[in-house]
């Protein structure tokens, strides 16, 4: 068989300086030297380029999130009913929400919720709602939050800034229509015009609104916040940092022990007090809702479980009539069944404009609370916002 021209002479070249290198014991040198030669006569493979696509393709793109609210205005409240959830969840709920709130009954000022649509059913308790409501879709449970808060005069201005709140969790931009895109809404117990809310948004892109439903008062700002949050799209607890200095628009002077804490969203001012085995927590906040839910809920939470209507009642009547900012406010001292056994709570409401008060408020061990009792005296004395 013949041999090519270019591949005899490259095999002599390779046998003449392969005996070369023998001859010279470099063995090491030659064979790189005769690997590099062998390498040198191959053809290389052609270099390639790809365009590799920087868009994220829009199948795979996380979905949207809907809202859908309604604010019903009943005697000197408004009502607020939400629910935020994944774009194709909440279409299987919409028709049942909607029809929901438009049949919705009050009973003694209250929504009736006795009665509620197959397959919903009364969550559990949660901090500034009036109630919760769950509903199971495919491959999620919805919740449903109802919360009040005290009409406004100026009902047009008041829905626009809640919906536009509502607008900044979906990652919208604010609107300057006539109740910043809201519908009207027929509702047959309502006392005037209810709003209809229905939105679509992308809440990665929302700015930091964590405040429930509410007009903007003299505090208002990124620590406003309080009981009746109509909840924020995710369920995730805002995350507590350590923050030295309080809320730089209250004045107040530190009473002697009492320590810097941790202050969230919603804390204007925040302090730990006693020993560490049995700390007490102080916290001042400002928030809106009912005052007797919350004197009701605050005494649930430290005698754990529901609360006979007549302790509430003595608990209302037992409240201390004090002054702080110059105006007159209500204090209150909650214990367990026990007065010196377990945990009491030392809360000082304030009322403020716009249907919101300052809550000033001490919780842990009795013993600690009624320790400190001298220093929230001192404290409440000093406090000016």
């Amino acid at each position: 068989m013949a041999v090519p021209l270019h591949a005899a002479i490259e095999g002599f070249a390779l046998s003449a300086l392969y005996q070369v290198c023998m001859s010279h014991r470099v063995y090491l040198g030659c064979l790189a030297l005769v690997l590099t030669s062998f390498v040198g006569c191959q053809k290389t493979d052609p270099i390639v380029t790809y365009s590799v696509p920087t868009k994220v393709p829009e199948q795979l793109l996380p979905g949207k999130d809907r809202m859908l609210a309604a604010m019903v205005p009943k005697d000197d409240q408004v009502w607020f009913f939400k629910v935020t959830g994944p774009e194709e969840s909440i279409a299987t709920i919409d028709k049942a929400f909607e029809t929901f709130v438009k049949s919705i009954e009050f009973s003694a000022g209250k929504p009736d919720l006795a009665e509620l649509p197959d397959g919903w059913r009364r969550g559990g308790e949660k901090p500034f709602r009036y109630a919760s409501i769950d509903v199971m879709v495919p491959g999620k449970q919805l919740d449903i939050s109802i919360s009040k808060l005290s009409k406004q005069d100026d009902w047009d201005k008041y829905v626009a800034m809640n919906v536009n709140r509502w607008r900044g969790q979906l990652g919208l931009e604010s609107s300057e229509d006539k109740w910043a895109g809201g519908d009207s809404i027929d509702v047959a117990s309502a006392d005037g015009q209810s709003v209809w809310v229905d939105m679509l948004g992308d809440p990665s892109k929302a700015s930091n609104s964590m405040a429930p439903p509410f007009a903007r008062g003299p505090m208002s700002g990124s620590m406003a916040g309080g009981p009746m949050s109509g909840g924020p799209p995710s369920t995730s607890p805002a995350k507590e940092t350590a923050a030295p200095k309080a809320d730089s628009r209250l004045k107040f002077d530190t009473p002697e022990g009492w320590r810097d804490g941790k202050k969230s969203m919603m804390r204007l001012a925040a302090f730990n007090v006693g020993p560490e085995d049995t700390e007490a927590v102080i916290t001042v906040m400002q928030a809106g809702g009912d005052l007797r839910a919350n004197v009701a809920r605050w005494i649930g939470q430290i005698r754990q479980g529901q609360v006979p209507d007549d302790v509430v009642d003595q608990a209302m009547a037992d409240a201390q009539e004090v002054k702080v900012a110059g105006r007159d406010a209500k204090r209150y001292v909650l214990t367990g069944e026990k007065a010196d056994e377990g945990d009491a709570i030392d809360a000082t409401i304030v009322p403020l404009e716009g249907g919101f008060s300052m809550f000033v408020k001490m919780t842990g061990p009795a013993a600690t609370v009624s320790d400190q009792n001298d220093a929230m005296v001192e404290f409440l004395e000093s406090l000016k916002f």
